[in-house]
């Protein structure tokens, strides 16, 4: 890997600023088109009597991971092919692996996979397209 590509956690990050990390995880390391996020479930998130978590957290973490390592402004998740190979408990330790397949494409395919030690826990492929502007900045008063 070449020591230009690679940069600290947040000192280039172009998306997801503001995310709630409690909820999504934290970015353990970064390179272009690629990202690692550490997930560590609280009790708020907690689905049942058995203290395992529910889907949606471990979702949001992997989302977070491919929205990372596309690393893109004005990006954003339009379709995932999500597989939960194992139920996540309490305190369990997550590692979420991104891969952007795509480098420099409008629409791009993410690998994300989740490890709890060296287990596969999580697979999918998230389908982020980049816009060239922000597609929220419509004048709505002009549309009539």
């Amino acid at each position: 890997m070449d020591n230009n590509e690679l940069f600290q956690p947040n000192d280039e990050q172009k998306v997801c600023k503001k995310i709630n990390r409690d909820l999504c995880g934290e970015i353990i390391k970064q390179t272009k088109n690629k990202a690692e996020v550490k997930f560590i479930p609280t009790e708020s998130m907690i689905m049942d009597d058995n203290m395992l978590i529910h889907h949606g957290f471990i979702f949001n973490a992997a989302s977070f991971c491919a929205m990372s390592a596309v690393n893109e402004a004005n990006s954003m998740i339009i379709y995932a092919e999500t597989k939960f190979l194992s139920p996540i408990e309490l305190n369990s330790e997550v590692t979420f692996k991104g891969n952007a397949l795509q480098g420099d494409t409008k629409k791009r395919e993410v690998a994300v996979e989740g490890f709890l030690y060296n287990i596969k826990v999580f697979d999918a492929i998230f389908h982020i397209i980049v816009f060239d502007k922000s597609m929220f900045k419509i004048d709505f008063k002009n549309l009539k």
